[in-house]
């Protein structure tokens, strides 16, 4: 019985440092880049990609415009990738987007949760 309870113990305090070791992540070619708006509209479908800007309004819905110095694009933001963060236009965020390329148009979908850089 114990030894249960030990086992047990050294379960829940290993398991509690896991989160913390888990921030990791690749480095490298292929990983997602820091580029501009710009440079984002000629990536291809599926590419992954941070872009560095602020949030300027709502456009419909989960649809917003995003806006940094090469230009202006439309991001799907799912209501859980704001985290309970208040953002405005004077903010400046980093987003994780995914690239979704269609035979009539592109759509830029965040997958991450919104940084807010200032």
């Amino acid at each position: 019985m114990k030894k249960q309870i030990l086992a047990a113990l050294l379960f829940g305090a290993l398991a509690t440092q896991i989160p913390a070791q888990a921030a990791g992540g690749f480095q490298g070619p292929g990983a997602a880049q820091v580029v501009s708006t710009a440079q984002l509209k000629s990536l291809p479908d599926d590419a992954y990609a941070i872009i560095e800007g602020s949030i300027v309004r709502n456009i419909r819905g989960d649809h917003y415009e995003f806006k940094d110095a090469s230009g202006t694009i439309d991001v799907e933001i799912d209501h859980k990738y704001w985290n309970g963060q208040t953002v405005t236009p004077n903010n400046i965020v980093r987003l994780t987007v995914e690239v979704d390329k269609d035979l009539m148009k592109t759509e830029y979908d965040v997958k991450k949760p919104i940084e807010i850089l200032k």
